[in-house]
Order: structure tokens, then C-alpha cells, then sequence
């Protein structure tokens, strides 16, 4: 602990008042209770002891429910310091806390509540070497653990048993919770949970989430796709984790004044006040009931693996790197995270320098031949982009990353040199699970306005990034926009160049786009059966421009029209140059938008043609056109002008349009990261 006796100040206050012990303070502090508890209830209480393993969410308020019910003595156990992600659930939650170890905040929060208090600290958490000790002379035990902290929650609860010590565990399920008491004398964790030493790590969570609540009332309001087992992350509110105190520090109380009604496990509880439900029941056998056993079959090979995207392979951070392996396992980790990045046609057009500090990020500046990209303008956008992810796994990696933005006279491939620097302390970006779960979202969304608040928010990090967005949510905008993006559409249908770059960059088989792991997989799409029969059937050029001739140009631009009317809002970023520099950095600030979007669980689709089409305008002239598509597009120009007309004559990095709406399950592979 920081300070040798964090108390003393606090007892020094109370013996002003006349309360010079725990007695007599207590008998004061906590007089209201009397009527529900007795005297000899309170005594008791002043000499038990209760173990709290984790001091975040549940762990918290658990310390400060117990401390303010009477209850004397604690083992307190946390590692972790307080972060303004932890804001929106966790007691200890401050600003004055932000970097302070969550153990010495709460260990001062419970003496706020009762100086008189003994508190053991368990700095290190709980692991195999002090697991004993801390539950040496416990009474209860209070689980306050992540959800995702398995391995040691198990051992805790098995040793626990051995001791004859009985556990609480209540789990926040959105607005609701759920509740479990392991008893010496019932059903084990093990037991319970169907779990053993060879479980699968993914079919431990399954297990343990069937188990905490079977009866899954707040299934009914959750968004699964913000779950994510490989990272070991999920929602959680404030709401159900005062409701998990509520309940465990009943049942805590139950037990240690020798109360009736405990009903340890295979009883469980659930009270869900959003849907108004309160669920109890008893699963005789655990998680090894036929029925339980079907539902986590149920979860795991059909409703986990439709919610997991085909494509997506995170990878959790490493750490700081200790040694030379460390350095290793940190450069695969942040080439992995790069090449996350966006480029068109997922044609990934980056080559990457990994040397012992420092990794160099270059420009493929011949891979991509098509139409789109003018001057390798996409290539320097996507390049941006990945610098952007790397940089941002980097500070999850303990390391401060210095950028050296390229390209530079002798190197004109070079985008970015990143100079990794470990440091005591860096703040990890809140978007770093955002790299893993970013993607292009070509289904119809919502036509639910996105807030204003949010655009301004958006048009803030993209300032920061040195992006300027401009942004439009009202139908009647979105509609005129619609309108613009029909005539693009429809101009990069009938372009026999364009068609047969699309044809090269899908893949038509599952196989193949496994083989290749680049392109588009055709169900990447969303097509549906008849836009993918349409797409083999016009392969060859030929019988695409009979199509075309025939009225399906507008057919096809119609429904990327339609894309934009069933949207939120549509959003232009833009640069004020119009050199390779500019557009590396209207990358980055194009990442950190779409990653902002991620974030809020917004669905983005960027909308290319309009920008790149501009862009070959300006830059060759309208000559690279036919007379008939200068002159659409002469109308996409005067439509665009009036929408935004404050980012249209600068650099254009990306027009976009964003809502909310179901994710999709089909994404695009990434290249081995050997291949670049």
C-alpha cells in the first residue's frame, strides 16, 4: 500500500466525534440496521471476514455493500489501475482515479465507510502462490472477478471447497443479475459448470454463461455482436452490477449470521426489472443436463458461429516486451493489426520492414492497376490506414510509438517509419478492439438518424487526424445524395475497365477466397442468390455490356442508391492537399473515423466511386471519361458541391455512409503476414 496506515486519518476524525473503536463506532454508524439485525448480529459481523477477489465492476460495490452492512474484516485483491473505460460500472471509478491502483482506492473507499476496518491487500490479485493466504481464515467468499477471468476464478472456488469455505458469485447481465451460492456441501464448480482440466477455453465461457443465468432474460435486449470470446470482451452496465451487490452481500449476510434459506447450487436466481422478470429454478444436474448441454451446443456450433464474421482472426495484445521473444511476439501482433487496415478491392497493397525497434511501412505502389486508383491516391489512403492500426496497437503493447510519415525523395514507396519506444506508462487507445471488429458493412441499415452529436464528434477526431469532415442526416439530403450515387454507380457498371477488375478481385468460392485471402468472398457482398447468379453470369465483358445495353447498369446502381436512402447518415472526408503526404494522412484520420464508428457499434459501407472518379477527374482531366459520363457526371459534381460544400474542392479521402443495423458474417481474408 501506498500509505502505512491509510486509516489513521479517517480514525482521527472518528475519535473526535467520541468513536474510539469499532464498537463504538459501529454501534453509532450503523444503527439504522438495528431491527434487522440484532446485536448479536452486528458483533458477529465486526469479526467476520470476507474475501473479495476483483475490485472493478462487481468487486467494488460488493467491498462498499459489505463494509456499510458491518461486516469487519476483508481480503481485498486487485492489480489492475482504474482507466476511464471503467466509468460507466465500477464504484472506484473517478477522474481524480484515472491511473491509480484499483486495491489502494477501494482500500480507501472501504476506510471511508469504517476506519475501524482490517483490510488485507492482495496487490499481486489472486494467483496459484498466494491463493491459500488469501482465503486463510475467510468466512465467505464474494466473487468479483471479469467474466473472462476463468482459470483462477476455478481454482479459487474448487480450493475454496476443499477449505469448507462457502462462494457467492452474481454476474451483471445487462439490467439484471444473476445469482449462485457454492455451498461446501453441494455441487461444485466443476459440477455445476460442466468444466474440467481439458474444456476448451471458448466452451469454459459458454459453459460458465449457461450456468450463471439459464434462464437468459437479458438475451432479449443484448447486441451479441459487441461480444467477442477471442478478445474477452463484453457489455456491461451499472445497473445490474448494484443489483449483483443487492444480492450477494443478502446471501453474504445469510450465511455468515447462520440465516435460514441459503440454496447453494445447482439453485439459481435471476431478477431482470427491464422485462420484469424474476427467474429461479434448480438444473439437478448442472450444465450436464441434456437440455443445458443442448443449448451450449446450440450457442457454440450455431448461434456463436453465425455472430463470428468469416475472415475476422484477432489477436489479443502481448504485453510489453521483456525480451527478445517478447519483441517478437509484439511484431507479429502490430503487422497483424496493420494489415486490418481497409484498401480497395482488399487488394492490400503494403510491404512491411520489421526491424529490432522499428518497423517501416511501404507503399506497394504497383499491385494496384485499376481505374480507381489514380496516382496511387486509394494505395496512400490505405497505407494511412494501416499506419493508424499499428500505431494504435503499438500503446496496447506498452510501447510509445514515434511516426515518421513518408514519403520521402529517396523512398517514395515509404509511408511511415515507427520508432517503438517501451514506456513505464502509455495509455492503451480505446480503439484497439476496433481494428479487429472494423469492416464494410453493405446491408441496409436503419433509417434512424444518427445524432448530430455523434457527427460532431466524428468531425473532431477526423480535425485531429488533420482530416475535415463534412456530414448530412436529414432524408432529404441523403435523398439528393442518393441520386448522385445512382449516376457513379452506374458510370462504374459500364466501364468495361472497372467491370473486369471487380471479376478479378471476387471470389467466387469460399475456396478460393480461402486460397487467395484477398478480394472480396462473393457472400461478402450481400448480393442475395439473385445479385450473385447476376455476377457469374456477366464474367466476361461481353455479355456485361448486352446487360447494360439492356437496363441492368441501373438496376445495380439502383440498389448502392438504395444503400444510401436506408442509412443514418452519410459522411465526406476530405484533406487540403492533394500530394501522396496528404492522402497518408487522411489514411490515418480515415481510420480513427471509421474506428470511432466501430466503437458506438455503428455499421459504415464507404462509397468510392464519386471521390476516385473526382480525384481521376481533377488530376487527368475529364478526357479519362466518355462524353456521355462527363456529362452524368457533371450533375454528380453540381449535387456534391451543394451537399458539402465545405470539404468538395479539397482532397477527397472518402465518401461513406453509416446507421445502425445487423452486422454481417461474411468478411474478407488477410494475407499471411510473411506475405508482406
Amino acid at each position: 500500500m501506498a500509505d502505512n496506515d491509510p486509516s489513521a486519518p479517517l480514525k482521527a476524525i472518528a475519535r473526535e466525534w467520541g468513536l474510539n473503536d469499532i464498537y463504538a463506532y459501529n454501534e453509532e454508524a450503523f444503527s439504522r440496521s438495528i431491527g434487522f439485525l440484532d446485536a448479536a448480529d452486528m458483533d458477529r459481523l465486526i469479526h467476520a471476514k470476507v474475501a473479495i477477489p476483483g475490485l472493478g465492476g462487481v468487486g467494488g460495490v460488493h467491498v462498499m455493500t459489505l463494509a456499510r452492512s458491518g461486516v469487519g474484516n476483508f481480503h481485498l485483491a486487485d492489480m489492475d489501475c482504474f482507466e476511464p473505460a471503467n466509468m460507466n460500472r465500477q464504484f472506484g471509478a473517478r477522474v481524480q482515479h484515472f491511473g491509480k491502483s484499483k486495491l489502494d482506492v477501494m482500500v480507501g473507499e472501504a476506510y471511508s465507510v469504517n476506519p475501524y476496518l482490517d483490510v488485507t491487500p492482495f496487490p499481486d490479485g489472486v494467483n496459484d502462490e498466494n491463493l491459500d493466504r488469501f482465503l486463510d481464515g475467510v468466512d465467505v467468499v464474494v466473487d468479483g472477478l471479469d467474466f473472462f477471468v476463468f482459470d483462477i476464478r476455478r481454482k479459487l472456488f474448487n480450493r475454496a471447497r476443499d477449505l469448507g469455505i462457502p462462494v457467492i458469485t452474481a454476474g451483471p447481465l445487462g439490467y439484471s443479475s444473476a445469482l449462485l451460492v457454492f455451498t461446501p456441501n453441494g455441487m461444485s464448480f466443476d459440477e455445476y459448470f460442466d468444466v474440467n482440466d481439458d474444456t476448451p477455453e471458448t466452451r469454459k465461457y459458454i459453459n460458465f454463461a449457461m450456468g450463471l443465468a439459464p434462464a437468459s432474460t437479458h438475451a432479449k435486449y443484448l447486441d451479441s455482436s459487441v461480444v467477442d470470446f477471442d478478445l474477452g470482451k463484453g457489455p456491461s452496465m451499472n445497473i445490474g452490477c448494484q443489483m449483483c451487490s443487492a444480492f450477494a452481500a443478502t446471501e453474504a449476510l445469510r450465511l455468515l449470521l447462520d440465516r435460514k434459506g441459503v440454496k447453494g447450487a445447482p439453485y439459481y436466481l435471476q431478477y431482470d426489472p427491464y422485462v420484469r422478470k424474476f427467474r429461479r429454478g434448480k438444473l439437478r444436474r448442472g450444465n450436464r443436463s441434456r437440455m443445458q448441454r443442448a443449448k451450449a451446443w446450440l450457442f457454440e456450433s450455431v448461434l456463436l458461429k453465425r455472430a463470428k464474421r468469416v475472415g475476422c482472426e484477432p489477436m489479443a495484445a502481448p504485453g510489453s516486451p521483456a525480451d527478445e521473444a517478447g519483441w517478437e511476439s509484439v511484431r507479429e501482433y502490430l503487422l497483424r493489426a496493420a494489415i486490418q487496415a481497409p484498401s480497395g478491392d482488399n487488394i492490400q497493397p503494403w510491404h512491411f520492414k520489421a526491424q529490432d525497434r522499428s518497423i517501416d511501412l511501404l507503399m506497394d505502389l504497383k499491385v494496384d492497376d485499376s481505374f480507381f486508383d489514380v496516382q496511387n491516391v486509394a494505395t496512400a489512403i490505405s497505407a494511412g490506414c494501416s499506419v493508424e492500426n499499428a500505431v494504435i496497437a503499438a500503446k496496447a503493447c506498452g510501447l510509445e510509438p514515434a511516426v515518421s510519415m513518408g514519403p520521402t525523395p529517396d523512398n517514395p514507396s515509404l509511408a511511415a517509419s515507427i520508432l517503438l519506444k517501451p514506456v513505464e506508462k502509455v495509455r492503451e487507445d480505446m480503439l484497439v478492439d476496433a481494428i479487429w471488429r472494423r469492416h464494410t458493412n453493405r446491408k441496409p441499415f436503419s433509417k434512424r438518424q444518427i445524432p448530430d452529436g455523434i457527427f460532431n464528434r466524428l468531425a473532431t477526431v477526423a480535425d485531429e487526424s488533420g482530416g475535415h469532415l463534412s456530414w448530412i442526416n436529414s432524408a432529404e439530403k441523403l435523398k439528393k445524395l442518393a441520386n448522385a450515387i445512382f449516376i457513379a454507380d452506374r458510370i462504374r457498371m459500364e466501364r468495361q475497365d472497372l467491370h473486369e477488375h471487380l471479376i478479378k478481385m471476387l471470389r467466387f468460392t469460399p475456396e478460393e477466397a480461402m486460397r487467395t485471402r484477398d478480394g472480396f468472398p462473393l457472400k461478402n457482398l450481400e448480393a442475395g442468390l439473385a445479385g450473385e447468379w447476376f455476377l457469374r453470369l456477366t464474367k466476361s465483358w461481353k455479355v456485361m455490356r448486352v446487360a447494360s445495353m439492356l437496363g441492368m447498369s441501373r438496376v445495380g446502381a439502383a440498389v448502392a442508391a438504395k444503400g444510401i436512402r436506408c442509412s443514418g447518415g452519410a459522411g465526406l472526408l476530405a484533406v487540403p492537399g492533394m500530394e501522396t503526404k496528404d492522402f497518408l494522412q487522411g489514411g490515418r484520420a480515415l481510420q480513427r473515423v471509421w474506428l470511432t464508428l466501430t466503437h458506438y457499434n455503428l455499421r459504415m459501407q464507404p462509397m468510392t466511386a464519386v471521390t476516385l472518379f473526382r480525384l481521376r477527374w481533377l488530376l487527368e482531366g475529364p478526357e479519362a471519361f466518355s462524353e456521355k459520363h462527363q456529362t452524368m457526371l457533371s450533375t454528380v459534381w453540381g449535387d456534391m458541391a451543394e451537399l458539402f460544400p465545405d470539404v468538395w474542392n479539397q482532397g477527397l479521402v472518402m465518401l461513406f455512409r453509416t446507421g445502425f443495423g445487423k452486422p454481417i458474417h461474411y468478411g474478407t481474408y488477410r494475407r499471411q503476414v510473411d506475405s508482406f
